[in-house]
């Protein structure tokens, strides 16, 4: 079997996969003339982007593995395409991606070529998506930010498979980043099998979908009746629904009329409900071993190479959570309702944890060759 190499991972690689035993898999592949029918996109630091009913989401680079090479192709820039390519603004793109509803709406418009005018139009001003994400969205529209188009007409809302796969300027780099390995751990699944894993990727999911759903009927509701709050500081163009986190704007120019008042305690119910402020600490529970390191260090001595990639890697995490933690403290300062404060709380206590961690990464790696395995007993 294979798993991804982080190694040999670079940002914007894309794997592309097709699921031989779906009927549905064998159609998108026939209609788009392509080998594949699923696309997938490294974010960087250890982390995909996925978009798979409901919503899309991160993941772990260890979560899946493959049972062989047959059905699955990685992907990567040139070089030469490289060079002169925007990443940062292709990163924003991606990240603004990354909570959407997956839409199979989106499929139907895109075959037929008619997406609403007024979504293409905020993407081309702003590069940003009021529509839902299909796989090939994740790949075409932070491409284009960055400075390629893979449409070649000025349309990275309409490629398909076969516009990936048959671009000339993308290497193919499938055996460089899955090596082979006989054994897996216990949250690593078959790709292929598309089985459910009860993971907190597909809590995460499934709650981000509640958030989206509540959101989107809330912005059409308050469009329908905007003659109402037509005397607070509220936009039309304020209600382009793209994710959940769109309500927030909306609810600080709203929140002293009843109308507001209202939607701040359905949201920050419907947050708790979701547990969506507590997928964070399912996750540090479930991979004790990567957030407590110097507890688990004698138990399961880990390489130097691998404590200073997760430093790393938490260290960006803790950069964007701290950063979300700055805006909602604003946020909150400026308009103390329950649902940014039910935000704020769950961004304070992750940056928290995550100080922590990194304080424990440091330690371990600057001792790492005369740190004891027995170290915990003489803590005890």
């Amino acid at each position: 079997m294979y798993l991804f190499n982080r190694n040999h991972l670079q940002q914007f690689d894309i794997i592309l996969v097709r699921f031989p035993e779906v009927e549905e898999s064998n159609r998108i592949r026939e209609n788009c003339g392509s080998q594949y029918s699923h696309a997938i996109i490294y974010l960087g630091n250890g982390s995909f982007v996925e978009g798979n009913d409901p919503t899309v989401c991160l993941f772990s680079y260890h979560r899946y593995y493959f049972q062989d090479l047959e059905n699955v192709k990685v992907l990567r820039l040139s070089e030469e395409l490289a060079t002169g390519f925007d990443s940062e603004l292709a990163e924003k793109v991606l990240r603004g991606l990354s909570n959407c509803n997956y839409s199979r709406r989106l499929l139907l418009y895109t075959r037929n070529r008619n997406i609403d005018q007024s979504i293409i139009d905020n993407f081309h001003e702003n590069f940003k998506w009021n529509g839902g994400i299909v796989c090939t969205s994740l790949i075409g529209l932070p491409l284009y930010a960055g400075g390629i188009d893979l449409s070649n007409t000025n349309e990275p809302y309409y490629i398909d498979f076969s516009n990936i796969e048959s671009f000339q300027s993308f290497e193919d780099v499938t055996k460089l980043v899955l090596e082979e390995t006989d054994s897996v751990t216990a949250d690593t699944y078959d790709y292929i099998s598309m089985c459910p894993t009860n993971t907190n990727l597909e809590k995460q999911g499934e709650a981000i979908y509640e958030l989206n759903r509540f959101v989107e009927s809330t912005f059409r509701n308050l469009n329908k009746n905007y003659e109402l709050l037509q005397n607070t500081q509220l936009k039309v163009e304020d209600l382009q629904f793209s994710t959940w986190e769109d309500i927030v704007p909306v609810l600080m120019k709203i929140y002293l009329t009843d109308e507001g008042q209202t939607i701040d305690i359905e949201m920050s119910e419907l947050l708790l409900s979701t547990k969506y402020n507590l997928l964070w600490f399912e996750e540090v529970h479930s991979k004790k071993e990567q957030f407590f390191p110097y507890y688990y260090f004698p138990f399961n001595r880990f390489l130097r190479e691998d404590l200073e990639f997760m430093k790393e890697t938490l260290s960006v995490t803790l950069d964007r959570n701290s950063a979300n933690e700055d805006v909602y403290f604003q946020n909150f300062t400026n308009c103390p309702c329950r649902t940014l404060h039910i935000l704020l709380d769950m961004y304070r206590s992750f940056s928290d944890l995550i100080r922590s961690t990194l304080t424990q990464y440091e330690q371990l790696i600057i001792n790492y060759e005369q740190l004891p395995k027995n170290h915990i007993d003489n803590q005890l």
